[in-house]
């Protein structure tokens, strides 16, 4: 194929460009938060314990401590977990890790945990793969079993195959694979024997389909395991009404530790041990055969085989006979109960206690009890709900670890009694599944769904078990960790028409459905509300004394008139009085009548001996009007304020600001007056007219914050213009306002501006104009130098934008409003604004009280709040619980603000019954997300695609839903299916979405399933089987119809399709990606890819550009080209994710535009582990070739960890591992990888060898601050 030969290395000039010419990055938004694995043990030489969490491609070290866990490190993989075990060392109560990469690069990595002055980190000791070209992938068990003595380990990643390891001290000693007899391998595990022996309980399924249990033992010194079954665990059949659909069901095995009895001795009638089988409908044990049974096997084993060797053919074949009659023979169990719920997804046990923690997939957590296990038999107790366990780990004092994929993972305590819903029971049981109440045993009565209680006197039999049936929920949930996954739809929408941009997610699945709003941003708490405020402008919050830390007062200004609120807070109820009298007399207190412009508290200024100032606290405040400026002192007993000194007069004043002892007044004409003020009066120390003639400039805005904000006076002013939209930077100079810098003229003028550090305390100070626009944007510049370099465009909404410096969790930030809200902060090395979910914010001002201590006053066109801005730069999520109703499909219609859901409800079943669904459409309300309307699909039909639309109707653009179905017959393909157009109509005639009704409008009947929907103008695409078709919807005698106008069938299963104007991409599922033209109601074909690819999900980046994900996790990249005269789809990207993306959604996350930039956010994609990630085009091709040698460099100078190096973990896959074709990515760039460039500028040594590389000619030709630059700007697109 030609992309085969793209990735052969041509060292051409013309190669190497057209390689590079148009790139991507490929960064992350959101972490993968799905938990794969979790395991505890004991890590350091510490009395702590530890908690080690894998996610898909991090593994997180906790430690357990008496307030919860505390997290100690990370650790990024280069791979895909798929086990993590413990591995104890011998002597020690410590442990080290080892943990299994899935497949298609099986890997086994070796584990250390260490900790210094410096922290704590993990270290991998050995790197083993266990990558083979031939062997087929383990279909049903990939995973690690480890000897409790510590000693042996084996792995399961190939059939018919196991690699065994041996360990020294914890650390890799040996390793060689075995022969594993038993193909289609269901479970694996350790029987409970002594320390030295070391035989494995195997699970699997055999060419009968039916599932057999038996044990081998594992011979070290042959390398090998034994070729006959153990007779430890006598083999045994299962049965298949235990187990009903075994390639489906996850069985799981569990040693049980041998329970002697009172004297010790096990062969007088003690349990010798055993195995469990848990995962079918009902949980088995089966016992360890005594010394007496393993002499019996091994008597008729050696007559068997004797037999089978006899010269009387009649005697041989009646010996094969009785040995498969053996091998199917169902053997009698020790203990069983039923499992009255659904699947089993994880299981733990409890330390030193013969107790297991069971968890299925609709989060229903049980314990089983094999205490005097012989006399009671199983036991099952329901305990809870909580989210559908992926792993469960006992920690300590009844305190469990649940790691869930479909759910949030969750800390839970288990108590002895019930804690919550005490009248409920604790889970469902089915009415034929026999219970044990306080009262004795329980059976099914013959009236349906009821049971009775019966004499307490009835025996109980061992055998059988028994299931508890009590009331109330066990479980307490300690803590809640934030999961998203899978994320199976998403789109990214704008609610408010503001330009900030959510992630709204259909995630979760079981008991654990939900919606999800994901931004990125600050998070603000409202403390408190004045309402009644109404038309405010302007806010300061005044203290008492200068030098006092806590306000006073809070003075607000209207377009009218000034009002004086007076703080009543002692630490606890905090009120505010209206202050009328603001003075002993009228003409003594503040001026109240006019709006004020200006206002604060300043220092009182005191020459020394030496001729220097000084500045001291004082009660002196500063009140700026249009009049000029006035000087209070505030008695703090009176509690008034009184004039002092003379006032400063003019013609008027337009603009003004002031600092701690400067007041800087504009007056029309361009004149620029500073104040200082010396002896209660105002000395002018600079009257200038700025401008080349008088009135030639007209001052809009002016700010005097000292950049350090230490100091009480500022060396430079900053001033903007009306007409030409600038902003200066003065000096401030004995001779005058100097000018430091100018900037270009901006899209609109300046109605707030600042010159702040946002790092005062570091030596490279970062020094950035802001500007906030009259058009309800923010510019902002980094000033050094007399240069302003770094221009970005920051849209706030419609409204002119103000500027307020705040303090935010210890760092000195900028807090920007208009039609929303956003803060500026340093973070990560880059100027970072953070989104506030606030909205027409006319302008703040910080306030420090005994209860509101570094919070703000928002102030609103109806009201005034205060509230404190927390957790900059940090997600946000909102979760729409929904429970067994589980979203799958998506759509937002804007004109209605509401969202509309496709819903699969599931009835939780037991194993092996039919799963009972339910799919409907529903529509929520875009900002309450308040349920709607709904609209109920027929019960045999399944909801597989939504969108939404505006047709013309009736001559007037209607919203309507297009809604795709198939009917499910249990069929190979299906054979009917629907197209529902549907529409929300308010009811009762009332003009509102607040009470909606959907209603059938039209629909279609297909042949097939309706896998997606989009739209081309009024022309309604669908896939459908292996075809596209057309939809229109049509009027035919005041009927309105959906007709289908043509349709087209090249393919395969067209699973995924997507639009751009005329043009349609489909991916079919067991070909490729094709592209489409629609003319005149008919399709074309223009270019198709002859792959395979496998595709899963596509997008369009424009009309000849495509981009799609495949079954097997890699990213691919389609261009329109024409070859050989003929337009044709060239691969001209293709990229290992190590992710299953579900979902391309064309658009960026943030509202950022820089004014300079050669990269372009273009994409958003979701994926089942809960990953949001952002591609990022690079439009420089110069850039491309710099961008990749740096993760040339990077990946040479920071080996990671996982796989042989990044440029082959980055290589294209498929199922069967590396293609020889595929041999490294391209079109690509990691984003994330190269990102780490930053992290590693405070160390010289590691900068110079990333930049030198491995030669002259790999040396990079860019310095190292040009791409940080790069790089800042690429963390600022996600």
């Amino acid at each position: 194929h030609h992309d085969h030969q793209q990735s052969v290395p041509d060292f051409s000039i013309t190669a190497v460009w057209q390689f590079s010419a148009e790139m991507k990055i490929v960064t992350t938004f959101h972490q993968p938060s799905s938990v794969q694995a979790s395991v505890k043990c004991q890590l350091s030489s510490r009395d702590f314990e530890h908690l080690v969490v894998a996610k898909s491609n991090r593994l997180d070290v906790y430690s357990l401590q008496s307030h919860g866990l505390e997290h100690q490190c990370g650790l990024e993989l280069r791979g895909i977990v798929a086990s993590l075990k413990s591995v104890p060392i011998p002597g020690s109560t410590r442990s080290n890790l080892l943990l299994l990469l899935s497949h298609p690069d099986p890997e086994l990595i070796f584990l250390v945990y260490s900790e210094n002055s410096s922290g704590s980190q993990l270290t991998a000791t050995k790197q083993l793969s266990l990558y083979e070209r031939t062997p087929r992938s383990a279909e049903y068990f990939t995973d690690i079993v480890v000897h409790p003595s510590g000693k042996v380990a084996v792995v399961s990643c190939y059939v018919g195959k196991l690699r065994v390891i041996k360990f020294k001290a914890g650390n890799h000693e040996e390793d060689f694979d075995v022969v594993l007899r038993e193909l289609n391998l269901l479970g694996l595990e350790f029987l409970p024997l002594q320390e030295d022996e070391y035989v494995l309980a195997i699970l699997y399924v055999d060419y009968q389909e039916r599932v057999q249990l038996l044990a081998r033992d594992i011979l070290l010194e042959d390398l090998e395991l034994s070729s006959s079954p153990s007779t430890v665990l006598t083999p045994t059949t299962i049965s298949n009404k235990v187990v009903p659909y075994p390639d489906e069901l996850n069985l799981k095995l569990f040693p049980v530790q041998p329970q002697p009895v009172d004297d010790g001795d096990l062969d007088n009638d003690g349990f010798l041990g055993g195995m469990l089988v848990i995962g079918g409908r009902k949980i088995l044990m089966y016992e360890l055969a005594s010394s007496q049974g393993q002499a019996k096997q091994m008597s008729k084993r050696r007559r068997l085989e004797k037999k089978k060797k006899s010269t009387d053919a009649a005697e041989s074949e009646e010996a094969l006979s009785k040995q498969e009659e053996r091998e199917g023979r169902v053997r009698k169990v020790q203990g069983s109960v039923v499992w009255p719920w659904s699947e089993v997804t994880a299981v733990c046990a409890i330390d030193l206690v013969p107790r297991f923690i069971i968890g299925d997939s609709y989060g229903r957590l049980s314990l089983l009890s094999l205490e005097n296990v012989k006399e009671r038999g199983l036991i099952l107790v329901p305990l809870g709900e909580a989210s559908p366990a992926n792993s469960l780990t006992y920690l300590t004092s009844q305190t469990i670890y649940l790691g869930s994929h479909l759910g949030d993972s969750q800390l839970l305590q288990v108590s002895p009694t019930p804690v919550s819903s005490l009248s409920s029971p604790t889970l469902p049981i089915p009415s034929d599944v026999r219970t044990v109440t306080t009262a004795g045993p329980s059976r099914p009565s013959s009236k349906k769904g009821k049971s009775r209680a019966v004499d307490a006197e009835d025996d109980l039999n061992p055998t059988k078990g028994a299931v508890i049936n009590s009331k109330g929920s066990f479980i307490t949930v300690l803590d809640t960790f934030r999961n998203i996954a899978p994320i199976v739809d998403a789109i990214l929408v704008d609610t408010d028409g503001s330009g900030e941009r959510q992630v709204v997610t259909c995630s979760g699945g079981g008991n654990r459905g939900s919606l999800n709003i994901v931004r990125n941003g600050a998070d603000f708490q409202e403390l408190a509300s004045v309402p009644g405020l109404t038309n405010v402008v302007r806010v300061w919050g005044i203290r008492d004394e200068f030098e006092d830390i806590h306000d006073g007062h809070i003075l607000v200004s209207t377009l009218e008139n000034t009002h004086l609120l007076r703080i009543n807070d002692a630490g606890g109820d905090t009120t505010l009085t209206y202050v009328k009298d603001t003075g002993f007399t009228e003409n003594s207190g503040l001026v109240t009548d006019i709006p004020t412009l200006a206002f604060g508290n300043v220092a009182r200024r005191v020459v020394g001996s030496s001729g220097k100032p000084a500045y001291q606290n004082s009660q002196f405040v500063v009140q700026v009007t249009k009049k000029g400026a006035t000087i209070y002192t505030y008695d703090t007993i009176s509690r008034v304020y009184e004039r002092v000194g003379s006032d400063f007069e003019g013609s008027e004043v337009v603009a003004a600001d002031l600092n701690a002892s400067q007041v800087f007044l504009a007056f029309k004409g361009g004149r620029l007056v500073a104040l200082t003020i010396e002896d209660r009066s105002f000395r002018i120390s600079i009257d200038s007219t700025l401008g080349q003639k008088p009135n030639s400039l007209e001052i809009s805005a002016i700010s005097c914050a000292p950049l350090d904000p230490a100091k009480p006076h500022t060396n430079n002013v900053v001033v903007s213009y009306w007409e030409s939209k600038t902003v200066e930077i003065f000096n401030i100079e004995p001779r005058g306002f100097i000018s430091n810098v100018k900037t270009p003229p901006l899209p609109a003028f300046a109605r707030s501006v600042l010159l702040h550090d946002f790092e005062p305390d570091n030596d490279n100070h970062r020094y950035y104009l802001l500007a906030g626009l009259s058009d309800g944007t923010v510019a902002y510049f980094a000033w050094k130098d007399k240069q302003l370099s770094d221009r970005k465009v920051v849209p706030l909404g419609h409204v002119p934008a103000s500027l307020s410096v705040c303090q935010i969790d210890g760092k000195r930030s900028v807090f920007a409003a208009g039609t929303r809200a956003t803060v500026f902060s340093w973070e990560k090395k880059r100027l970072h604004n953070s989104p506030i979910m606030l909205r027409d914010v006319v302008t703040a001002a910080p306030l420090n009280t005994a209860t509101f201590q570094s919070s703000l006053i928002i102030v609103t066109p109806t009201a005034l709040f205060i509230g404190r801005v927390r957790d900059l730069d940090k997600l946000h999520f909102r979760h729409i619980p929904l429970g067994l109703d589980n979203p799958f499909r998506l759509t937002y219609e804007p004109s209605l603000k509401v969202f509309g859901v496709g819903i699969i409800s599931n009835k939780p079943n037991r194993v092996g019954d039919i799963q009972e669904t339910q799919s409907s459409f529903r529509l929520f309300d875009d900002t309450t997300f308040h349920f709607l309307a709904s609209y109920n699909c027929e019960i045999d039909e399944q909801l597989t695609a939504v969108a939404s639309y505006s047709p013309e109707i009736d001559g007037k653009s209607t919203p309507v839903f297009c809604v795709g179905v198939h009917t499910d017959k249990a069929e190979l393909e299906p054979t009917e299916g629907r197209i529902l157009v549907l529409s929300a109509v308010p009811d009762g005639g009332q003009l509102k979405t607040s009470s909606l009704h959907l209603s059938l409008l039209a629909e279609s009947d297909v042949k097939g399933c309706v896998y997606a929907i989009s739209f081309i103008k009024d022309i309604v695409v669908a896939s459908v089987n292996s075809s596209v078709m057309l939809f229109q919807l049509q009027s035919s005698d005041d009927v309105l119809r959906l007709v289908c106008l043509t349709d087209w069938n090249h393919n395969y299963l067209v699973t995924s399709l997507a639009t751009y104007r005329d043009r349609i991409i489909i991916g079919d599922q067991l070909n490729s990606v094709s592209l489409l033209e629609v003319t005149d109601g008919k399709i074309q074909n223009l270019a198709r890819d002859y792959g395979p690819r496998w595709p899963v999900a596509v997008e369009a980046s424009d009309g000849e550009s495509i981009i799609g994900a495949n079954f097997d996790s890699n990213l691919i990249t389609f261009k329109l080209t024409r070859t050989l005269g003929r337009p044709s789809l060239e691969c001209d990207g293709h990229y290992y994710l190590g992710d299953f993306v579900t979902k391309f959604i064309r658009g960026s996350l943030t509202s950022d535009s820089s004014m300079n930039t050669n990269l372009e956010a273009t994409h958003v994609f979701f994926s089942s582990s809960g990953r949001i990630g952002v591609i990022v085009e690079v439009t420089d091709p110069s850039l491309s070739l710099h961008l990749t040698a740096l993760q040339r460099n990077l990946a040479s100078a920071l080996p990671g960890l996982g796989g042989e190096s990044h440029t082959r973990f980055r290589a294209p896959k498929n199922k069967k591992g590396r293609s020889d074709a595929d041999s490294t990515a391209f079109g690509f760039i990691d984003g994330d990888f190269v990102e780490q460039f930053l992290s590693h500028l405070s160390t010289p040594d590691v900068v110079e060898k990333i930049m030198a590389g491995h030669s002259n000619p790999e040396r990079l030709t860019i310095s190292a601050e040009e791409i940080q630059a790069i790089l800042e700007n690429l963390q600022s697109l996600h």
